[in-house]
């Protein structure tokens, strides 16, 4: 995080504009001066460690520093289950469907965007929609933090022979605001690969991985854990047409039935968390 410091629409305190001095002034003599240090025992991962801006008391906000990425964790499995909710056993199968209609795809609101609003936005003005699934954890007992890779594995099928699937992680507030940590997106007919496409066929169950790429947060104690699915984020990803075309050229489109199966065995839809073990939190 740098520039400044209001990011989305959190602001975080003076020292989330940089990376502490000594780690800048190091990589400036090893890759500009070329000094002659030894690297293992100079640079090193720094790392700013979010949590609940505007909470008085909440551990959150401040740089940490490890050999190694990502930093020692816990990887937890969080299940989707059929009433809404996350929990870390899977419960009994169910199939959620939605349509989704390219004409009316689901707005972005925050994330790693370019040049349209980003950063941690309040994500409940889409979250009420038909075409997003929610799931929700019970409030925190103590805050957890989350710190590394983070991965949705999704069972999915589709009425049409191509579609998109995004899952949103967000940190939802005591006071209902649900914060965006992070997202993804995966195409489906480049669910094994890049290098060939493989049409769906209708009605096929499909184990998707979807990669919601890397984050430092402290959840706070009392804030829930929220998942929310659904098949686009325009316009930061185009909007897929569900027939196989290679990109939306504003020919014919197919609004889909999307279903995210869960429940039922150890291998069912499910987020994977890297909750830090052994946590040490300094205050900023």
């Amino acid at each position: 995080m740098h520039g400044s410091r209001v990011q989305g629409e959190l602001e975080f305190p003076d020292n989330s504009s940089g990376a502490p001095f000594e780690y800048e002034r190091q990589f400036h003599e090893v890759y500009l001066k070329g000094a002659d240090f030894e690297l293992a025992g100079v640079l090193h991962v720094y790392y700013y460690v979010m949590g609940a801006c505007g909470e008085e008391g909440a551990p959150r906000n401040f740089w940490r520093v490890t050999d190694t990425w990502p930093p020692q964790g816990d990887e937890t499995a969080l299940y989707l289950q059929a009433d809404g909710s996350l929990a870390t056993v899977p419960g009994d199968p169910a199939e959620l469907s939605f349509e989704y209609d390219p004409a009316d795809p689901v707005p972005t609101v925050g994330g790693a965007n370019l040049n349209i609003p980003k950063g941690p936005m309040d994500r409940r003005r889409v979250e009420g929609r038909d075409d997003v699934l929610v799931f929700t954890s019970e409030p925190l007992e103590r805050p957890r933090e989350i710190t590394g890779h983070i991965a949705a594995v999704l069972r999915v099928s589709s009425d049409c022979p191509d579609t998109d699937f995004t899952v949103k992680l967000t940190d939802v507030y005591r006071d209902g605001r649900s914060i965006l940590l992070c997202d993804g997106i995966r195409r489906m007919r480049y669910r094994n690969g890049y290098a060939e496409a493989e049409p769906l066929e209708p009605g096929e169950v499909v184990d998707l991985r979807v990669d919601l790429w890397c984050t430092s947060v402290i959840v706070n104690s009392g804030h829930r854990i929220r998942v929310a699915v659904s098949s686009s984020n325009y316009p930061r990803f185009s909007a897929n047409p569900n027939t196989g075309a290679d990109r939306d050229d504003g020919g014919e489109t197919r609004v889909a039935t999307n279903t995210v199966h869960v429940g039922g065995d150890l291998d069912a839809s499910r987020v994977i968390l890297p909750f830090v073990v052994g946590e040490s939190w300094e205050g900023p």
